[in-house]
């Protein structure tokens, strides 16, 4: 799980299913990008960045996307 990401979102009392309705995002797709099941593209970093005001860097620094066993799924929208 992306902590800094998911802690920035409840400091904002912002709701996973509302942040990705509002980016036009299906909420499955933030959830596997919070939970690292998915790889997440420079262009979804800097909507969720942009979003919570937040630099991208200090959002995405627990480790590269993708499945903790080292699986990946593609996302579709």
């Amino acid at each position: 799980m992306l902590l800094a990401l998911k802690i920035a979102m409840i400091r904002r009392g912002i709701r996973q299913t509302r942040m990705a309705v509002e980016l036009g995002w299906d909420p499955a797709k933030l959830s596997r990008i919070v939970n690292q099941i998915a790889k997440r593209s420079a262009a979804d970093e800097k909507a969720i960045a942009s979003y919570l005001g937040e630099p991208a860097e200090a959002l995405f620094s627990d480790g590269d996307a993708g499945h903790p066993d080292g699986k990946e799924v593609a996302l579709s929208e």
